[in-house]
């Protein structure tokens, strides 16, 4: 495995971080207040159950590009 050189500053270049994005948003859409950890746990779960894998995938295919843009701007902002 090669290790890329990573601006600590650009956390957002991760798909991961897009990841957690989307299942903030699934998350901030229900209204409803948990009644317990375990409760936001299982909601949670089930939110990352129900992420289209294709969603997943596509955020990991475009990361070549992402890496470029971060390149071409010597670490700074990209529209990533």
């Amino acid at each position: 495995m090669q290790l890329l050189l990573w601006p600590a500053y650009s956390p957002d270049m991760s798909p991961i971080e897009h990841v957690w994005d989307l299942m903030g948003q699934r998350l901030a859409r229900d209204r409803r207040s948990a009644a317990s950890k375990d409760e936001l746990l299982l909601r949670i779960k089930a939110i990352w159950n129900s992420l289209p894998r294709a969603d997943i995938q596509n955020l990991i295919d475009f990361m070549s590009r992402r890496i470029a843009a971060l390149i071409a701007a010597r670490g700074g902002y990209t529209k990533y």
